[in-house]
């Protein structure tokens, strides 16, 4: 089952590589004290392709000293008409068991893109993507910067 999990994060990688289908791609830097779980980053989005799939993938930079192996996120999405979508509970691993980073090291920052769903606007105009820490740690120390990377899926 790992193994088909790994395949399919491949897949979506590969088709990351194809700079035509990026919709949006935003990245917000979070202070060096670190991230206040209070303090969401929002990400504002002009929606006008209503007829393609699209994968939200988010981009995380994350220092070496980062002192979890993982992290959690709610994600809100808020349509253009003022409703919203329940929150999206998600978890990525950023590293091994063994401490090993997964995403890619450059110094002391560790890149990795980390897809969370398939979505399609289903309006026209402007959409918020919202999104929180949701770790235990008030203030979450390590995280450099958070991006929010959408790309269609199809033609």
């Amino acid at each position: 089952m790992n193994r088909r999990i790994i395949y399919i994060l491949i897949a979506l990688f590969a088709l990351s590589a194809c700079d035509r289908n990026v919709y949006y791609n935003e990245n917000m830097r979070i202070d060096e004290k670190g991230w206040n779980m209070n303090e969401p980053l929002v990400f504002n989005l002009e929606a006008d392709d209503t007829s393609n799939t699209f994968l939200c993938c988010l981009d995380i930079r994350n220092r070496n000293d980062y002192n979890y192996s993982n992290i959690y996120f709610y994600i809100t999405t808020i349509y253009p008409d003022g409703s919203i979508a329940a929150d999206t509970n998600i978890e990525f691993t950023l590293a091994e068991r063994d401490g090993r980073w997964l995403g890619k090291e450059n110094g002391r920052y560790i890149d990795g893109r980390y897809p969370f769903c398939f979505f399609h606007f289903p309006q026209q105009g402007s959409y918020q993507f919202v999104v929180r820490h949701a770790m235990r740690d008030t203030l979450l120390p390590g995280i450099k910067n958070v991006g929010l990377h959408i790309e269609r899926t199809s033609k």
